[in-house]
């Protein structure tokens, strides 16, 4: 025996170590001697001698370790395992085992056991160490991934890498290394750089030729990166890629980066250098060359989702891109027109024509956002559809037997916590009477790997019981057999409740359905009567009383094939209905109904039949078709009334601009006893005009004909021009026109500026009527603004007569005013104020007054326009107010209209002005002449013979000289309808002017047009 004992402690592969307590003498085997690579001669025998092989940490847990093996009077194994390092700096790696040998009284001795692991561990280390590589390199190209320490010399590649290389050993050193690369020079380049890789020099990038032993024109790149800044611990990480295809077709790469759905850009220290087509579209940019104009800073907002500025956002984004090789981060973004989406962004750093430079991806996520939030959406709508249909979902997993619950659970088993399921067997909630049957169907539906549904009695924890509906499904491994089922709890206690419930009433039912004042009909899968409504009997003139069991096709022959086609559909699961289906009666008369038709289940799910609903509406459909009648003679009406108005307007304006016209020309040299009669002749003429809009522009609103535009007009320039027209009136009647405008008071909105300034001229106008002393006062102000509109507070204020505040609703009806004294004394239809609070309510908003008699009134409303970033150009019109209108000689202008008299009117007022003009008395002529003289601008009639306003202009704008497209064109329209001006704007005139034009609006429009041809000359 003894030995067999020396042979296993001299010749095993096992280190063996014994220390004798009586001696206190170490001894070993052969076998630990050259684990440990030790000297045999210098082994001292009292002293542990491997004491120098542990770190400072695996000593200490060794020495508390012997202590207790040598002290402890019971035994003990202890295990550890060390990471050795010899003499010959080699290192080991070793599992060891100590336990201490008892006699009866004392410990007699420890042994340990040391077993060599090093090359299994080294196998770990080394997968563990791949790994890491990949994940490195995954982040970098997605190629093979290198490590190079420097402290060893050695070079580690991934298997992506070596099989790139046609490498066999995953660790080479500077020799084996230089094998790969065709030209030696190419070597020594990657050998200086990754040298003098340093914090300041951390990356670079190399490209060469292959040697052709790994193939021919194979070409590779490789990309180092330093990861640490201490020489002890400095290694170099990189990737390796096979770039051969790219360099062979270059031109194809091109393409698909062209073609690419996702936005590639090269930025460097300058900006964008380069893009593909995906960044142009997805910029909202015209082209390339527009794009290229831009920093990258101009497509992003302000700030990002998360509160921080795209500027410090974007810096820290590129660092960690520079510092890790790439990096990639979800980014708003900004297109050209302002709105915004979502973007994944790709950065990578890269070497372009000697310049750092970054490869930009932009993948847009919009959608995917979108799919995520509505997945997050319904997840929590399951768990909120779960707890309201008391239903719950359960797992089961076969390898383990535990079922796994969801929360909505909880009230179904009336349990605090759905932690406690996995406690709990499920078969103790089946009561005695089922639970052989539910195991019956679990195993079956294993085996046959089917759905199943089962009904159960439950008993809960607190006595109650329940029942529920249990639904399963098996799913498969990957290995083909069934290893969960998956499905679905539901509480349907109440419902069998409900049941028992419907079943003690179906006798009330079927009362029911007979003396229900609808026309329905409850029938089997043949179409046999089950029941059936006393109306339906005498909707349908049917003569037989009793119909159960008898067939709906024989009763009714003359059921017409598409209704039968229509029932078979419904006998198959679908639903159908008309509002309105005709068919013809046994006594030949035609009837309209409204009917339903649809199927009826029994408990198992199965279809039973159809139900059919119906209503006769033949009555409804005749009065109907009076309407309609009614409605088209209406709408025909409306037409002709339009048109008249339209006409009307046109025939009664023209006359009125030779009566206002002319009286303007006599006031200019009248006698002083001419001149009393020629005012009441222009007042009561400039009264009749105001008369004819108002009841024009209301009649248009009660049509409901008015739209409202959306354009970009100037605000500021608007309450600056509604101030200047009503100005003079009220410097004739001796008050102040003032206008307050805030100052951070938007100049450039959107809306439809010609109603807002309709309502504020009724307001101001109003205001200056009703006013013999002190000021009007209109001013504009910011109630409300943010990103995309601002709400501006309009007031008007006067120091008129006032209004009692019993009349306060009354003078916004139609033809009135506050009494019938202030009608005689002012004048007027009483639809200014009308018209003003229509057109606001149709805009979302209300005219507000407060007043009093003899103290003044003050109108205001409140008006949302969308924000505007149009940069309008300045101009500044001339001030005709109280003084002599300047000369305008050497202003050349052309008059197209067929109306003699409008042409008198102007050419006199021309004359007074050092106007030169033409007449052309058709638009053919006006087109002719335009190209026969160098007009300054022309004002053009909307109506002519032989070719009217609007074909002339744009018969003019058509011409091939740049002066046509320049020369400005005005509008004279005797039309007060509203559309008139887009039409006008929309063929290319620059204004317009309505007759009877007043002298000095005449003035002001041509002194403003002659001083911006002069600016842009």
């Amino acid at each position: 025996m003894q030995n067999l004992v020396n042979h296993i402690f001299e010749d095993t592969f096992v280190g063996y170590w014994l220390w004798d307590a009586s001696s206190n003498l170490n001894s070993c085997n052969p076998t630990l001697l050259n684990l440990l690579a030790y000297p045999e001669a210098t082994l001292n025998a009292s002293e542990v001698f491997w004491y120098d092989y542990l770190s400072a940490s695996d000593l200490f847990a060794f020495q508390n370790a012997f202590e207790e093996l040598s002290q402890t009077i019971e035994p003990r194994n202890i295990s550890f395992k060390w990471r050795l390092k010899l003499p010959n700096q080699e290192v080991r790696y070793v599992r060891a085992g100590f336990r201490n040998l008892l006699n009866d009284f004392s410990v007699e001795a420890v042994v340990g056991s040391f077993i060599d692991i090093t090359e299994e561990t080294l196998q770990l280390l080394g997968a563990q160490r791949e790994e890491k590589l990949y994940q490195q390199t995954s982040q970098l190209g997605k190629s093979g991934a290198w490590e190079f320490d420097l402290s060893k010399n050695w070079f580690y590649f991934n298997h992506p890498a070596l099989k790139i290389l046609h490498q066999p050993s995953a660790r080479v050193d500077w020799e084996g290394l230089k094998s790969i690369f065709a030209q030696t020079d190419d070597f020594l380049s990657f050998e200086r750089n990754v040298k003098a890789l340093s914090p300041s020099y951390s990356t670079f990038t190399l490209e060469f030729e292959a040697n052709k032993s790994l193939g021919t024109g194979r070409w590779f790149r490789i990309i180092a990166e330093l990861k640490s800044a201490t020489i002890s611990s400095t290694k170099v990480f990189g990737i390796i890629q096979d770039i051969t295809d790219f360099k062979l077709f270059d031109e194809r790469l091109n393409v698909i980066f062209e073609r690419s759905t996702d936005a590639h850009l090269v930025f460097d220290e300058n900006g964008i250098i380069d893009c593909n087509a995906a960044a142009v579209q997805m910029l909202g940019c015209d082209d390339k060359a527009t794009l290229l104009r831009y920093h990258p800073a101009h497509f992003s907002p302000d700030f990002q989702p998360d509160g921080i500025t795209s500027f410090e956002k974007s810096k820290k984004m590129d660092a960690l891109a520079r510092q890790n090789g790439y990096h990639r981060f979800e980014w708003l973004h900004k297109r050209l027109d302002g709105t915004t989406f979502l973007a994944e962004v790709t950065l990578n750093p890269i070497r372009l024509n000697q310049k750092d430079a970054l490869l930009v991806v932009w993948h847009d996520i919009t959608e995917r956002k979108k799919a995520e939030a509505k997945l997050a959406n319904t997840q929590l709508l399951l768990a909120e559809t779960q707890l309201l249909t008391h239903s719950a979902s359960w797992v089961l997993d076969l390898s383990t037997h535990i079922n796994t619950y969801s929360s909505a659970a909880c009230e179904i088993f009336e349990i605090e916590n759905v932690s406690n399921f996995p406690k709990i067997n499920p078969l103790d909630w089946i009561d005695e009477s089922a639970k052989a049957h539910y195991q019956q169907v679990l195993e079956q539906a294993i085996q046959t790997e089917e759905e199943f549904e089962i009904e159960l009695l439950i008993n809960l924890q607190n006595g109650k019981k329940k029942v529920i509906r249990k639904i399963g499904k098996p799913t498969i491994s990957e290995s083909g057999k069934v290893d969960k089922i998956i499905g679905a709890i539901l509480d349907i206690t109440q419902e069998r409740k409900d049941q028992e419930a419907i079943l003690i009433k179906q006798e009330q039912f079927a009362s029911f359905i007979t003396n229900t004042p609808a026309a329905i009909a409850i029938f089997d899968t043949k179409l046999n009567y089950i029941a059936y409504s006393q109306h339906w009997i005498d909707s349908l003139l049917i003569k037989e009383q009793d119909l159960v069991g008898k067939n709906h096709y024989e009763v009714l022959p003359y059921i017409p094939q598409k209704w039968k086609e229509i029932n078979d559909l419904c006998l198959k699961g679908e639903i159908h209905h008309s509002e309105s289906d005709s068919f013809t009666r046994t006594d030949g008369k035609q009837e309209w109904i409204r009917w339903d038709v649809r199927p009826w289940y029994m408990d198992a799910g199965e279809i039973g039949g159809i139900i059919i609903c119906i209503d006769v509406i033949t009555d409804q459909i005749e009065a109907q078709n009076t309407l309609i009648l009614a409605k088209e003679e209406a709408e025909q009406a409306a037409v002709a009334k339009t048109q008249f108005l339209s006409t009307m307007s046109h025939e009664i304006r023209t006359p009125m601009n030779a009566v206002i016209g002319i009286t303007h020309l006599l006031m200019q040299n009248a006698r002083e006893d001419q001149a009393e009669y020629l005012k009441i002749l222009k007042f009561s003429a400039e009264n009749l005009l105001v008369l004819i809009n108002d009841i024009l522009d209301f009649n248009k609103i009660e049509a409901g004909k008015i739209t409202f535009e959306e354009v970009d007009f100037n605000l500021k320039d608007l309450l600056l021009n509604i101030r200047a027209a009503l100005l003079q009136k009220a410097i004739d009647k001796g008050i102040q026109l003032k206008l307050l405008m805030e100052d951070d008071l938007p100049e450039a909105v959107k809306g439809d500026s010609v109603r807002i300034g309709q309502i504020l001229t009724n307001l101001v106008s109003n205001a200056v009527k009703f006013t013999d002393y002190g000021r009007v006062t209109i001013s504009a102000s910011i109630l409300k603004k943010d990103a995309d509109s601002t709400t501006i507070t309009f007031e008007v204020k006067d120091t008129g007569i006032g209004i009692p505040q019993d009349k306060w609703d009354s003078i916004f009806d139609s033809f009135t005013q506050a009494s019938s004294e202030t009608t005689r004394k002012y004048g007027g239809t009483g639809l200014g104020l009308t018209i003003t609070k229509r057109l606001l309510e149709l805009q979302g908003s209300k005219i507000q007054l407060e007043s009093a008699p003899g103290e003044g009134s003050t109108f205001y409303f409140d008006l949302r326009l969308k924000n505007s970033s149009f940069q309008f150009k300045k101009r500044t019109e001339p001030d005709m107010t109280n003084q002599k209108h300047p000369s305008l000689k050497g202003l050349k202008l052309l008059i197209a209209d067929d109306n003699r008299i409008n042409i008198i009117v102007a050419q006199q007022f021309f004359k007074r002005w050092d106007i030169e003009s033409d007449v052309a008395e058709n638009g053919v002529l006006a087109v002719q002449m335009v190209q026969q003289s160098d007009y300054d601008m022309v004002l053009m009639d909307l109506q002519m013979p032989e070719m009217d306003g609007y074909e002339a202009t744009k018969s003019i704008r058509a011409l091939s000289n740049d002066r046509f497209a320049q020369i400005p064109i005005i509008a004279l329209t005797a039309s007060a309808m509203l559309d008139i001006k887009d039409k006008a704007f929309s063929v290319g005139m620059n204004d317009y002017i309505s007759k009877p034009f007043n002298p000095d609006d005449l003035y002001r429009k041509i002194a403003l047009y002659k001083k911006e041809n002069t600016q842009e000359v």
